[in-house]
């Protein structure tokens, strides 16, 4: 029984996810600021253990800027990405996400405000300089609207 123990205590581990959900999510992997903001934005996205998530700690010093961080996962159960964020004022949110066309991954949110129910579609996906992220918002299911789109590019050593 100790044999037992000892030898499956030393098997190599398996891969935490299936080949093609690490490749989905590995271009996010990276040190990341948006062009021109490199003083006071970075975004420092790693592999968590065996490459089981993608967290990203983000740090936006501009004026009403926020120090977050997000991780970025797979859900075997529910058959989809995760993307979960906490920030510094002690705010949370969960979204499902999903491979999208552009060779990324687009996360949906919802949330309540005075107006209604905001719906959100964020949509990241690699450049050849970077990452381009996108976010589209939708109010009481009224049409998709663009809310901003930024490029990000790697930081300088």
């Amino acid at each position: 029984m100790i044999l037992l123990a000892l030898a499956l205590a030393a098997a190599p581990a398996a891969s935490t996810h299936p080949a093609e959900v690490e490749k989905q999510l590995a271009f996010i992997e990276g040190d990341w600021t948006i062009k021109g903001l490199e003083a006071n934005y970075r975004d420092h996205c790693t592999w968590f253990d065996a490459h089981s998530f993608i967290i990203c700690d983000t740090d936006d010093r501009r004026p009403g800027g926020h120090h977050a961080v997000a991780i970025l996962g797979w859900s075997a159960a529910e058959n989809h990405y995760t993307y979960q964020e906490y920030d510094a004022s002690g705010r949370s949110r969960t979204e499902p996400c999903y491979a999208n066309s552009e060779k990324g991954i687009t996360c949906l949110g919802e949330f309540h405000t005075k107006d209604g129910l905001v719906q959100t579609r964020s949509t990241i996906w690699p450049t050849t300089t970077g990452l381009g992220l996108r976010q589209e918002k939708s109010v009481n299911a009224g049409p998709w609207t663009n809310a901003g789109q930024v490029a990000y590019v790697r930081r300088a050593p």
